[in-house]
């Protein structure tokens, strides 16, 4: 499947780096309606957001969300094209903007450890980054699968506390780490790996992901925030949810589809709230709908 983003050469990225962010943004508008979509592409994109928005109305025509959508991926090009994550400290919080974190300091007041919850679009790659900015020892639990995650880590930059955390195999490093007092683990929460999946609604449509990061706050008592890392005009911002509270006394299957229900509705309504952010995902996990352990959509081959 081609590509949603706009092909721009890397020259052209450099230079784009340099200048301001409001006339970067104009400029990869301009290059975005130059160079049109694929139309065998558009075409499996409009019937994805016909499955996800099936009587729902899209807040601005599909063709102005799918450019705009084309723009941010193409923002998303510049970030990675400059090595912004490996700029130092300054540039997590350059690039996201954390304006509270006060649920966070809440759960971490109860003495443990707490994971913080992100889905796998928007500007979700500078969550880590950000908080380890702040003074936090974070850990990331990519849960993508292997063939999906990086070598390694972006290097962050000197001063940041920021580990990659197994998402497979034996479990007593993930645990140790997630359980500490202070710690923050941060959790791609719409993949997974492993054997057991939760299940909910995503979009009105079936939906499973991965079970570590909800049994895990389940049975070590940990705290649940869910945090979206939304891309701007000028800049990226944390939108901050209140916590998902957990029972670790309920039925563990039960337990395990409440939290990923509640995960998925907030999930959804973000996605709703700004389409184009989402667009990206959506096309990514169609394409990989047959080698993905469980495909996000029970719908997916259909």
């Amino acid at each position: 499947m081609s590509s949603l983003a706009p092909a721009v050469p890397g020259g052209i990225l450099d230079v784009l780096a340099r200048i301001p962010s409001p006339t970067r943004t104009n400029a990869l508008s301009w290059a975005v309606r130059r160079t049109p979509l694929d139309r065998s592409l558009e075409q499996v994109l409009v019937e994805e957001v016909g499955r996800c928005w099936d009587g729902v109305p899209l807040p601005q025509a599909l063709p102005q969300l799918i450019d705009h959508a084309r723009v941010l991926l193409a923002r998303q090009a510049v970030e990675e094209r400059h090595g912004a994550l490996a700029e130092g400290p300054s540039s997590a919080g350059k690039y996201l903007h954390i304006s509270a974190l006060n649920p966070l300091e809440a759960l971490l007041a109860r003495g443990k450890g707490v994971i913080v919850l992100t889905p796998t679009y928007g500007a979700w790659s500078w969550i880590a980054p950000a908080l380890a900015r702040r003074g936090y020892r974070v850990g990331l639990l990519d849960l993508r699968p292997p063939e999906h995650r990086p070598k390694r880590i972006p290097t962050p930059g000197p001063g940041l506390d920021l580990r990659p955390l197994p998402a497979s195999g034996y479990a007593r490093e993930l645990v140790r780490f997630a359980s500490a007092p202070g710690h923050v683990t941060v959790a791609l929460a719409d993949e997974g790996c492993g054997v057991r999946w939760g299940t909910g609604t995503l979009l009105g449509r079936a939906a499973s992901v991965g079970s570590t990061p909800f049994d895990l706050a389940r049975r070590a008592d940990l705290g649940l925030l869910p945090v979206f890392a939304v891309r701007m005009p000028s800049e990226h911002r944390l939108v901050v949810e209140a916590p998902i509270k957990t029972n670790p006394d309920a039925d563990p299957d039960r337990e395990l589809d409440r939290l990923v229900g509640k995960w998925l509705k907030l999930v959804s309504a973000h996605a709703r709230r700004r389409p184009s952010h989402y667009f990206p995902f959506l096309l990514a996990r169609r394409a990989r709908r047959g080698t993905d352990p469980m495909p996000l959509f029970a719908d997916a081959d259909s």
